[in-house]
């Protein structure tokens, strides 16, 4: 049973910000819109390399395999949750967090949209409640500031930790907001980098369990594999299209083990064309093998993706011996 005598006694709820130096900080950044101050103070403790000459240059997206700084993301959150606290006075020092070429500064901005985003979803269902409007995304008037479209933005960053602060802004939000967050997530997935942060956000165990119906979770999966499907070779060599390609197994067979109609939508594409998005349903299918799926299930999957295979090319019609002209060419 949990302690609460530290609640009684009001102690600090986790994850809120215990620093007063730092509250300080952002309430002087939310009077003046500017986060120069609280990010030269977050520096240190950030994870991140130095700040040198009062500014950090973006760095390079250096490869899946490259070893990363250890982000502190619980200090973005502590950050984001007090800047969001602030409510529509904050609004200035987010945009220009948002807009900042910081990684540090982006991985706050994201927490700190997350916040809002989750509070405004509450409300609105509380609105719904009283019969006062429809749950879901608050009706806003033109040009208004909306914290989840401004975390899609950012979720555009070809930045690997930025794009991880974005997944994991996007998880507390889904948390938040539960199956109705999961709906106004297929404005994700007309982008490849946010069609990735979507599945990837959605693709937590912990996170699945509070999901009540896999109904949405399959359109959302619908929309990335078919946005990856009729993507035009001109796109190939893209990063974030390789990303959701690259991803999209794994995040296959993690949904599929919370809601078995993903199984059923994967039995489906084994019947595709194309042959990269053959390659995703290929490794989809290794994925759940490695996983808590049986033998049996896989090898029908395996089987069907099997069946519908091109014929292989006529031998006679190859030309043996030639050689690659580019052999040897620098």
């Amino acid at each position: 049973m949990t302690d609460t005598s530290d609640q009684r006694r009001g102690a600090t709820p986790p994850g809120a910000l215990r620093n007063p130096k730092i509250d300080a900080a952002i309430e002087r950044a939310v009077e003046l819109g500017d986060p120069d101050e609280l990010l030269a103070l977050l520096d240190r403790s950030s994870g991140l390399p130095a700040r040198r000459g009062g500014g950090r240059a973006p760095g390079p997206d250096l490869g899946p395999n490259a070893p990363l700084p250890r982000v502190n993301l619980d200090l973005a959150r502590a950050v984001g949750g007090a800047i969001a606290d602030r409510g529509a006075r904050a609004e200035r020092l987010v945009r220009a967090l948002c807009s900042s070429a910081e990684e540090y500064a982006l991985i706050v901005a994201a927490q700190a949209l997350a916040a809002l985003a989750g509070r405004a979803g509450q409300a609105g269902r509380q609105e719904s409640a009283g019969g006062a409007a429809r749950a879901g995304r608050p009706r806003r008037a033109r040009g208004a500031f909306d914290p989840l479209e401004e975390l899609e933005q950012l979720a555009e960053d070809p930045r690997r930790l930025v794009r991880d602060g974005v997944v994991a802004a996007l998880r507390t939000v889904i948390a938040a907001r539960g199956d109705a967050m999961v709906g106004e997530l297929s404005t994700w997935t007309d982008g490849y980098l946010q069609a990735h942060a979507a599945l990837e956000a959605l693709a937590e165990r912990t996170l699945l369990t509070r999901l009540g119906t896999g109904a949405e979770v399959v359109e959302r999966l619908e929309e990335a594999f078919a946005l990856a499907d009729r993507s035009p070779r001109a796109d190939e060599r893209l990063q974030g299209l390789r990303l959701l390609r690259r991803d999209m197994p794994a995040q296959i067979a993690t949904l599929s083990g919370r809601f078995p109609e993903v199984v059923r939508w994967l039995e489906e594409k084994t019947r595709v064309e194309r042959p990269e998005s053959r390659e995703v349903v290929g490794q989809a299918i290794a994925a759940l093998r490695k996983g808590s799926f049986s033998d049996a299930e896989t090898a029908r999957l395996a089987d069907a993706l099997a069946a519908t295979a091109p014929p292989p090319r006529d031998p006679s019609r190859i030309v043996q011996g030639t050689r690659k002209r580019s052999r040897g060419r620098r």
